[in-house]
């Protein structure tokens, strides 16, 4: 049974995008946006795990500027590269803001279950995971991301829900993603989402994916 990780799955839509963009052999070069991706995990991730007495005498900026990129390379200038870092601040600071005092129950975790359907071993990294109030069997599904980017959304929900279903035997409770540069949000009632739809979606990427793969493996 083959493994399959979400940030390799994820790697490749985004180098697959920007190869069609750019043109062959540009999909491999760390864009800004895979740097301000890298700052905002950690800042996400060290804010939660402090206490909350302490999240609130700790502004999540602080904790973004630890491995926010230093250089201008890959921003189009000085002023696009503040209005990012801005935006960023201001959306990051109001999402994690209304959940100053919650607890995840699991905070950028390696998770791995067997999905037989597929024949794989899928891997996923959860960025945050919160138990629904009132429903400690129903679980909301985080995720963070610098763009909003629609294959990279419809690919973590399938992936989320393919999971859910072959780990626990049912859908998560919610699946939700931001995107904070245009300080969006968008949500996913779990029994909203068709199995048999994301099961052939996983499918056909995974199909996808190791073909790509053995095609410029042989060139």
């Amino acid at each position: 049974m083959k493994q399959v990780t979400d940030y390799e799955l994820e790697g490749w839509i985004r180098s697959y995008k920007l190869t069609a963009e750019n043109g062959r052999g540009c999909g491999h070069r760390m864009t800004w946006q895979q740097r301000v991706q890298y700052a905002v995990g950690h800042a996400v991730n060290d804010y939660f795990t402090l206490p909350p007495a302490v999240r609130l005498q700790t502004p999540i900026q602080v904790l973004l500027n630890r491995r926010w990129p230093r250089e201008l390379s890959g921003f189009s200038d000085l002023a696009h590269y503040w209005e990012v870092y801005n935006r960023i601040v201001e959306n990051l600071t109001l999402v994690t803001g209304m959940m100053v005092y919650d607890y995840p129950v699991a905070l950028y975790e390696n998770w791995t279950t067997e999905a037989t359907k597929l024949d794989i071993r899928l891997s996923l990294i959860v960025q945050a995971v919160w138990q629904e109030r009132g429903n400690p069997l129903q679980m909301k599904v985080q995720k963070f991301l610098v763009e909003d980017d629609e294959e990279m959304t419809d690919a973590f929900v399938h992936m989320v829900n393919v999971f859910w279903h072959n780990a626990f035997g049912r859908p998560p409770g919610e699946i939700e993603v931001y995107a904070l540069l245009e300080g969006r949000r968008y949500s996913f009632a779990g029994e909203s989402l068709s199995l048999s739809k994301s099961t052939d979606y996983m499918s056909l990427l995974v199909d996808t994916w190791e073909r790509e793969a053995r095609e410029e493996y042989i060139v």
